[in-house]
């Protein structure tokens, strides 16, 4: 086994795009990639669609990549092995079987983990986070052996795992602490109209609600339902948590990486972080956004690959900046979700069709105007390409709907029509 390499890659699913690019631009530089799961690296939105939803999909039908990828590309592939150190001045890192291998490059692309939960009776049997294969394979288990299921947060991951259980047929209540679904990024009006779509197929909405704790027969007996803080009781059993997530920045941070655990390392518009032999991407970069003008890190299965393709390109030697529009999905009972621009900024300024229809593109602009963000919802997944195709052209092209309110909500009125 080698132990100098002229590429190190940290990670999973963006630092395996990274090691196909950089192949792609540097036939011969040896690379190593390691990651601390058993599995290699893979795509993470099937384990809260196809995996929950479908019996027979198996764990190695989300692997990224296929098994012959690694050899042919003569990338050197360790599972299972956590990196536990990088010294930034000897350009190595540490495992923790006791390996040291040295880089001339290194690309941290460690993502996140899942969020506890913080209350008395979190570690029962029967409460499931979902970030890994296994945590899927556990919860499909689950709702296999399961008549009702408490699933607490309305984010992507909270939706996605309730619709699997609604089209099981199970009762499902959804625990919000804000006041409607999908709060961090949509309207009031786009939240309500999400809610309708489960409620119509036996979904039970609690927002505004905040988990006390989470109850069993006996103390250290499985979960059999939730107790909320203003003392209504939910009966179910399974309790799936989706609460957020919480960056993998710790390997970074003190290897003396400019950057914070919340915002993610600090890297510029070509993911370099603020040691220029160090790469960041996915998760836990908080990079310089040219498409959008703005530093921020964004927790989504596209920025990573897209990141991934692009560092490896970087780190290869072309230089060329990442610059994508943000891009967002979901996949939710019959309905499909796309999400083009800046999920942290803007205010619901128009809407594009008809939403009672399930058919419509919500805008959203800052306050002078300048559209930031697009939601778009269909029954018919296709149509929601063309529509995303556009909404990443009038957002890069900073189109002003200020004052076009009236027109854009019109009756046949084309988005295309914007600019």
């Amino acid at each position: 086994m080698e132990t100098h390499y002229k590429y190190i890659l940290i990670g999973g699913m963006a630092a395996a795009f990274a090691a196909q690019n950089i192949r792609e631009g540097d036939p011969d530089g040896n690379i190593l990639l390691v990651g601390d799961e058993p599995h290699p690296p893979y795509d993470r939105p099937p384990l809260s669609k196809q995996m929950l939803a479908k019996d027979d999909y198996q764990p190695d039908d989300a692997y990224c990549k296929y098994d012959d990828f690694y050899p042919k590309n003569r990338v050197e592939l360790r599972r299972a092995v956590r990196v536990s150190a990088v010294d930034r001045g000897a350009r190595s890192v540490t495992t923790d079987d006791g390996h040291t291998y040295t880089y001339e490059k290194l690309l941290l692309a460690t993502g996140a983990r899942a969020r506890a939960l913080d209350v008395p009776g979190a570690n029962r049997t029967g409460v499931f986070l979902l970030r890994t294969i296994e945590n899927s394979v556990a919860i499909r288990q689950a709702l296999q052996a399961s008549r009702k299921i408490a699933v607490i947060g309305s984010g992507y991951l909270g939706m996605e795992v309730a619709a699997d259980a609604l089209t099981r047929g199970l009762g499902v209540a959804i625990i919000e602490r804000k006041a409607h679904a999908w709060p961090r990024f949509a309207s009031e009006q786009l939240g309500r109209f999400i809610q309708s779509a489960y409620e119509a197929k036996g979904g039970k909405f609690f927002t505004n609600a905040e988990v006390a704790s989470i109850d069993g027969e006996r103390d250290s007996g499985p979960a059999r339902g939730v107790t909320l803080k203003d003392g209504r009781k939910i009966e179910a059993d399974a309790v799936i948590a989706a609460v957020g997530a919480a960056l993998n920045t710790d390997l970074g941070l003190e290897a003396g990486l400019e950057g914070d655990a919340e915002q993610g390392l600090t890297t510029d518009e070509y993911l370099q972080t603020s040691d220029p032999n160090i790469w960041a991407a996915g998760d836990i970069a908080c990079f310089q956004d040219v498409a959008l003008g703005k530093r921020w890190h964004v927790e989504h299965h596209l920025n990573a690959k897209w990141q991934g393709q692009a560092v490896g390109k970087i780190m290869a030697g072309d230089r060329t900046p990442f610059e994508r529009v943000p891009y967002f999905f979901s996949d939710f009972l019959d309905l499909h979700m796309i999400l083009r621009g800046d999920s942290e900024g803007g205010k619901s300024a128009a809407i594009v069709g008809e939403m009672a229809s399930g058919e419509f593109t919500e805008l959203y602009a800052d306050e002078d105007g300048r559209l930031l963000m697009g939601v778009s919802i269909s029954r018919n997944e296709p149509s929601l390409d063309p529509i995303s195709d556009t909404l990443e052209r009038l957002i890069q092209a900073r189109v002003n709907i200020k004052g076009r309110e009236q027109e854009i909500g019109a009756e046949g009125f084309k988005l295309e029509s914007l600019g």
